[in-house]
C-alpha cells in the first residue's frame, strides 16, 4: 500500500501555499506582538463566523469534542437526562452526552442521506428526554427544520452536530438556523480546516451564548459581571470569582488567525466540492454503487463522498492500493465499540445504521482535486465495483 496517495483525502497544503502571504501576515501579530493580540483575533473570527452563519453569537472552542460537551451543558443537560442521537457518528457525539452524565438514546437513520430518521424520533421520547442531537453526517444536512416543532412540542433542546458540514445550507439557511445551538469543527480534514484542533458554537439565544462563554473559560466571571461576588459584595482588587465549573477550552489564537484568513474562501471551496461530487455522481451513476440522495431543499457540502457498495472491504482496499485515500466512516456503529458493551438495548431497531456500516466507502473530495484526479477515481472505482 503506498505511503503517499495520488488522490489524497486533503490537499489543504496547496491552498495554504496559495494563501501563504495572507497567512503569514495573520500569524505575525500573535507571535511577535502583545499576547492580547490572540484574544482580539479570536474575537474577530467569532464575529465573522457568526455573520457567515447568520447567527447572533459564535463561541470558539478548542475542539469539536469539547464544544459538544459545552453545548449540552449550556442547555442544562445533566445526570439521568436522555439525549436522542444517531449511532453512525463519531464517538465524540455519544461521548459528549455520556460525559454530561446523560444517556444517549440511538435513533436509526435514512438510507438516502445517512442522517437521523425524523419520523422515528418521537417514538423514542420519554419523560427523561431533554434534547435531540442530530448529526450532519459527511456534510449532509439533517432535517433539523422538521425536528423543530417536535422539539418545541416536548420542550426539548436541539444541539446540531455540524462538525463535518461548514458551508452547507438547508431550507435556504446556513446550518444551525433551526437548532438551539450548532457546532462546527475545524479539524484539518473538515471542510473549513485549521492546522490543528478547533471548533465553533453558534446560537441566536443570548442566554445560551452567555453560558457557552462562561463554560469555555473556566467558569470565571467575565469582567462585565465582576463588580461583585455571587452574594453581591464587592471583591477586593485582584480577586477572582467562579460561578461554574468550566473548562480551559478556548480556540488557540494561531488556529483562529489561520481560520480568519480561510473563512472568506469557504463558499468557493464548497462550490468546488459540489462540482467534484457532480462528476463522481455522473461517473458512477450506472454502477451497482448506491449513491446518496438528498432532499430538494438540502444543500450539502462534502467532507467526503460516501457511496454504499456490496463488497466494502474489497473496494476500500482496492482504492487505497491504487493510490486513492479512501476511508470508511463510521464503522462499526458506535454501539459496537467495547466501551459501550451492553448499553444500547434499542440497537435492534437500527437496521439502516447496521446496513450502512457494512457498505459505506468514503471517496476524497478535497477542493484542490483536478478533473484528472476525479476521472481516475471514477475509473478505479468502476473497475473495482464491476469486477465483483
Amino acid at each position: 500500500m503506498p505511503e503517499t496517495f495520488r488522490v489524497p483525502r486533503s490537499r489543504a497544503n496547496q491552498s495554504h501555499q496559495t494563501l501563504r502571504g495572507e497567512i503569514m501576515a495573520a500569524l505575525e501579530p500573535i507571535l511577535f506582538d502583545d499576547y492580547r493580540s490572540s484574544y482580539a483575533i479570536r474575537a474577530q473570527l467569532e464575529a465573522a463566523f457568526a455573520s457567515a452563519m447568520e447567527q447572533r453569537h459564535a463561541v470558539a472552542a478548542h475542539s469539536g469534542t469539547i464544544a459538544l460537551l459545552l453545548a449540552l451543558r449550556a442547555c442544562g443537560i445533566g445526570p439521568g437526562d436522555e439525549v436522542i442521537t444517531v449511532g453512525n457518528s463519531d464517538i465524540s457525539t455519544t461521548g459528549a452526552i455520556s460525559q454530561c452524565g446523560a444517556i444517549p438514546v440511538l435513533c436509526d437513520v435514512a438510507l438516502s442521506d445517512y442522517t437521523i430518521a425524523v419520523d422515528q424520533v418521537e417514538d423514542l421520547i420519554t419523560g427523561k428526554t431533554r434534547a435531540i442531537l442530530p448529526v450532519d453526517l459527511h456534510g449532509h444536512p439533517a432535517n433539523v427544520q422538521a425536528l423543530r416543532p417536535l422539539a418545541d412540542r416536548h420542550d426539548l433542546k436541539i444541539v446540531e452536530d455540524a462538525a463535518l458540514a461548514s458551508g452547507a445550507c438547508d431550507h435556504g439557511a446556513p446550518l444551525g438556523a433551526f437548532a438551539d445551538v450548532a457546532m462546527f469543527s475545524f479539524a484539518p480534514f473538515k471542510p473549513l480546516g485549521s492546522a490543528g484542533n478547533g471548533a465553533m458554537l453558534v446560537t441566536n439565544d443570548d442566554s445560551l451564548a452567555d453560558q457557552l462563554r462562561l463554560l469555555v473559560a473556566y467558569g470565571h466571571v467575565p469582567p462585565s459581571l465582576a463588580e461583585g461576588s455571587a452574594q453581591g459584595e464587592a471583591l477586593p482588587p485582584g480577586y477572582q470569582n467562579y460561578i461554574a465549573e468550566g473548562y480551559n477550552a478556548p480556540l488557540d489564537g494561531l488556529q483562529a488567525a489561520l481560520l480568519l484568513v480561510k473563512l472568506p474562501y469557504l463558499g468557493e471551496w464548497t462550490r468546488q466540492r459540489r462540482a467534484i461530487v457532480r462528476g463522481l455522481e455522473a461517473g458512477l451513476a450506472d454502477t451497482s454503487a448506491r449513491l446518496p440522495r438528498f432532499r430538494a431543499e438540502s444543500r450539502p457540502t462534502f467532507r467526503s463522498y460516501a457511496i454504499a457498495v456490496e463488497r466494502q472491504q474489497e473496494v476500500y482496499l482496492g482504492l487505497r492500493e491504487a493510490g486513492i485515500e479512501a476511508v470508511i466512516h463510521y464503522a462499526p456503529p458506535i454501539y459496537e465499540y467495547d466501551v459501550y458493551a451492553g448499553l444500547f438495548p434499542e440497537r435492534g431497531n437500527l437496521s439502516a445504521t447496521e446496513r450502512l456500516a457494512g457498505e459505506i466507502v468514503n471517496l476524497p473530495v478535497t477542493p484542490e482535486l483536478t478533473s484528472d484526479d476525479v476521472d481516475y477515481m471514477i475509473e478505479v472505482t468502476r473497475r473495482l465495483i464491476n469486477n465483483g
